[in-house]
């Protein structure tokens, strides 16, 4: 598997851009840190306050799952195309639009109508979600050229920070002051800021690299599919362990037990990220991360199905770290591997197989709970993709160099 098909410019020789110094490389980071923030905050800040939209709306429970269910679905199905746009109209424009998009949206849920508004805006801002996040890794690699690792996690960070804020502050803060319509003003706000923010910083380098040719190369790369299924089998964990944690521990959704559980499958991606992001070693590349990961996940998910009730905050402690770290790693991995005309379209795939799996696995979970009648059997989709996540890891070649 030496072969990739994928010109590694960490790997094969001089980077080919020169990288920020400075003041400039800390506000250049520190805005695409705030446009990962809000590429998760807009969708995150939605499930605290979904029993009184639906409650409000006098929707169904299916019709109000939509509203969260519906962007998982979109960031895979628009990532390829977001990519496309990027080597067309370059990563700098692209994400600017996208962060327009989702202020655009964000705010478009608040407005009167119906049902109608809020879907229509969770539509353009899962669009803008799509279409900016293949851009992100372009400008990491232009700006930190043959050191993206650290970069790279840092933004992971604010992804991760972003998820926290809002989940965490939107039901006991924002809507007992601004009402569920005006939660959504107020997380459009901070895309609006980052907007501002990303405007100056620099865009040359990264226009420089989105250059045309043609994709067949990438796609018959054995590495970039095997990173797409990495991707996709942590995806389906963790979106389908948020999915099914709750109803799976004695005493159901309403539960001590699946508070604390859903809690610590949650906040244990922030010190995993955090961790990753301080540490000096090189592990983006490397295979033996992503097995230990991927490992930690299958012990998790093995562990709820055989014994969620006895140690159920350790099983949800093992599944989110593997996921965490594995999603931090791989977010990391096209900019630290790939020349810069590839790092947009391979993202673009990796994205496009893990968030279409993604939406698939709670409908998969619920298909294995009417078929076998087990309080357990949603996590055996869960398990598949844990030992999937393994065998795609030991897939994954040796790394002949670490982009730090």
């Amino acid at each position: 598997m030496h072969d990739t098909g994928i010109d590694a410019p960490a790997a094969t020789g001089a980077p080919r851009s020169t990288a920020l110094q400075g003041t400039a490389g800390v506000l250049a980071l520190l805005s695409a840190w705030w446009v990962g923030f809000n590429l998760r905050s807009v969708l995150l800040g939605v499930p605290p306050v979904l029993g009184h939209l639906r409650d409000d709306l006098h929707l169904s429970y299916t019709a109000a799952g939509l509203v969260t269910s519906l962007p998982i679905l979109m960031l895979g199905v628009l990532a390829l195309p977001g990519a496309a746009l990027v080597r067309r109209r370059g990563a700098h424009r692209v994400v600017a639009a996208g962060l327009a998009l989702v202020a655009l949206g964000a705010a478009a849920r608040a407005l009167p109508g119906g049902a109608a508004p809020v879907y229509l805006g969770t539509v353009v801002l899962a669009a803008g979600i799509a279409v900016a996040q293949p851009g992100l890794p372009v400008m990491l690699q232009s700006w930190f050229p043959g050191r993206v690792q650290r970069p790279s996690t840092l933004v992971t960070l604010g992804f991760i920070v972003g998820e926290v804020a809002a989940a965490g502050l939107t039901g006991p803060v924002v809507e007992p002051l601004a009402g569920w319509r005006g939660s959504f003003v107020v997380w459009a706000v901070p895309a609006v800021l980052a907007l501002l923010a990303w405007l100056p910083v620099p865009a040359a380098q990264a226009e420089a690299a989105a250059v045309r040719r043609p994709l067949r190369p990438l796609l018959r790369s054995p590495l970039v599919w095997w990173v797409a299924v990495l991707f996709a089998a942590q995806s389906l964990v963790f979106f389908s362990a948020n999915t099914w944690v709750p109803s799976t521990v004695h005493g159901g959704s309403s539960s001590a037990a699946a508070a604390v559980d859903l809690t610590v499958l949650n906040f244990v991606m922030l010190p995993v990220t955090l961790a990753l992001a301080v540490t000096r070693r090189p592990f983006v590349r490397s295979r033996a991360f992503y097995v230990v990961a991927s490992v930690a996940a299958l012990t998790g998910a093995a562990g709820w199905m055989l014994a969620a009730d006895s140690a159920g905050p350790l099983w949800a402690l093992l599944m989110g770290g593997g996921t965490g770290a594995t999603f931090a790693g791989l977010l990391a991995y096209p900019p630290s591997v790939a020349a810069p005309e590839d790092v947009a379209p391979f993202a673009g795939m990796m994205l496009t197989v893990g968030y279409v799996t993604a939406f698939l696995g709670p409908v998969l979970g619920g298909t294995a709970r009417d078929l076998l009648h087990r309080q357990a059997a949603p996590f055996i989709p869960i398990l598949v993709a844990g030992v999937a996540m393994a065998v795609a890891s030991l897939r994954l070649p040796h790394p002949r160099g670490a982009g730090r």
